[in-house]
């Protein structure tokens, strides 16, 4: 089964917003099998819209549409969807009776615009929106030539609000298990997917792909991704079997051969990120930190911040200046004056001006035990990393570089 993920807006076709329910979309079909080979964005024009869904139903059996569900004028999914098969627009008076509810519960009084939103197409079943006004929509429409590209003889649009909390509310509450269910038939049995993802900072995309040859590639079952996300490599294994057990015990040997392969370079697992494996570590052995640094202006800080794990270890941080030189002695001695902890973690300035060409321009990143009194013997690991990478992630590598120094160095 081949899906096809559609967002609607002029807010989207104008750049104001990113669309960023078909990448959620896409990750969620992937997990129950199902591969998404189209990504369509398309304005509020009703022949637009209805060009875009006869289209869609030429090549994907699944279509996932958001957007255009409102009360207003230029919410037309509605209608382009009846439109695009040639059937009309109903009334369905359980999704009217449930909107009213809605605003009575608020203590209003519902507006006559909202009305549209009960309507669907017909032959359609509403999808209950458990906090908004716009019931989703469910159409299976027979295809008239069933012999085309080898498809099936259906196709099937599921229509979601544009709220991405909405969207993600009703895709958990009964879209997920719908389209489970439809497969489990299709294949005659149920099918159980279970994933495991790992992350890895170190080395890029390629390196990494180049050190598991036999097992990235599209015959290995499990199956196994490699993507890049700011400087983090995830590997996930997705298999697929009749229980849970049976996946679990493939997905095991392709596990064990990429921690055996990648050693340190792994961090974690799931949704692990570099921050909350090193708070954790710092909380299971009682330990606290304190950053200071210059070049990432305080987001170092800012990360570490954000981990759920960090309000037992972290202590906060000093922001200098991000383009004055300053040695890692100045830093300690700052970081002790104001903080008592067990550790420092270092980011030093980045290069002044224009970078040279001809000199390899370096910043460091150091790890310091904050108890020691002998500056040189309180530093156990000090990096220092040439001054280049895409300006886009260049502060996001300098915090991960420090997060990991940190995470490999610790005392327990």
């Amino acid at each position: 089964m081949q899906a096809e993920i559609i967002s609607n807006g002029d807010e989207l076709t104008s750049g104001k917003i990113l669309d960023t329910n078909s990448q959620w979309l896409s990750i969620k079909l992937a997990e129950i099998g199902i591969t998404t080979l189209y990504h369509t964005t398309v304005g509020d024009d009703l022949s637009a819209m209805i060009g875009v869904l006869r289209a869609a139903a030429e090549r994907a059996d699944l279509i996932l549409w958001t957007g255009g569900l409102g009360p207003t004028a230029d919410d037309l999914a509605r209608q382009a969807i009846a439109e695009s098969v040639g059937v009309p627009l109903e009334k369905n008076e359980e999704s009217m009776r449930f909107i009213q509810e809605i605003f009575q519960r608020r203590g209003q009084k519902m507006p006559q615009a909202n009305e549209i939103q009960a309507f669907q197409p017909h032959g359609a079943m509403p999808i209950r929106n458990p906090h908004g006004t716009a019931p989703g929509i469910d159409f299976t429409v027979q295809r008239k030539n069933t012999s085309q590209n080898g498809r099936l003889d259906f196709f099937r649009i599921i229509a979601y609000p544009g709220v991405p909390a909405e969207m993600k509310e009703m895709w958990f509450d009964s879209g997920q298990m719908s389209i489970q269910e439809m497969l489990d038939r299709l294949t005659g049995q149920k099918r159980v997917l279970r994933f495991r993802t790992i992350h890895s900072f170190g080395l890029g995309e390629s390196q990494i792909e180049t050190m598991l040859p036999d097992i990235i590639n599209r015959n290995h079952d499990p199956k196994v991704g490699i993507t890049a996300n700011q400087a983090t490599i995830t590997l996930r294994i997705v298999a697929e079997a009749v229980t849970e057990e049976e996946c679990l015990k493939k997905i095991e040997p392709t596990a064990t051969l990429i921690y055996k392969t990648l050693g340190d370079l792994i961090f974690g697992e799931g949704d692990d990120r570099l921050q909350e494996v090193v708070c954790r570590k710092l909380n299971t052995y009682g330990k606290t930190l304190a950053v200071i640094e210059a070049g990432t202006r305080g987001l170092l800080a800012e990360a570490i911040a954000g981990s759920k794990e960090s309000p037992d270890c972290f202590a906060g941080g000093i922001v200098l200046p991000p383009k004055q030189p300053i040695e890692p002695d100045e830093m300690i001695r700052r970081g002790r004056r104001l903080f008592n902890v067990d550790y420092l973690l270092l980011i030093g300035a980045y290069p002044s001006g224009q970078p040279d060409r001809n000199r390899m321009e370096e910043t460091f990143v150091a790890v310091v035990d904050a108890q020691k009194t002998d500056l040189q013997e309180s530093v156990l690991a000090l990096q220092k990393y040439p001054y280049v990478g895409h300006p886009n992630i260049i502060d996001d590598l300098y915090v991960k570089r420090a997060m990991n120094l940190l995470r490999k160095n610790h005392r327990r």
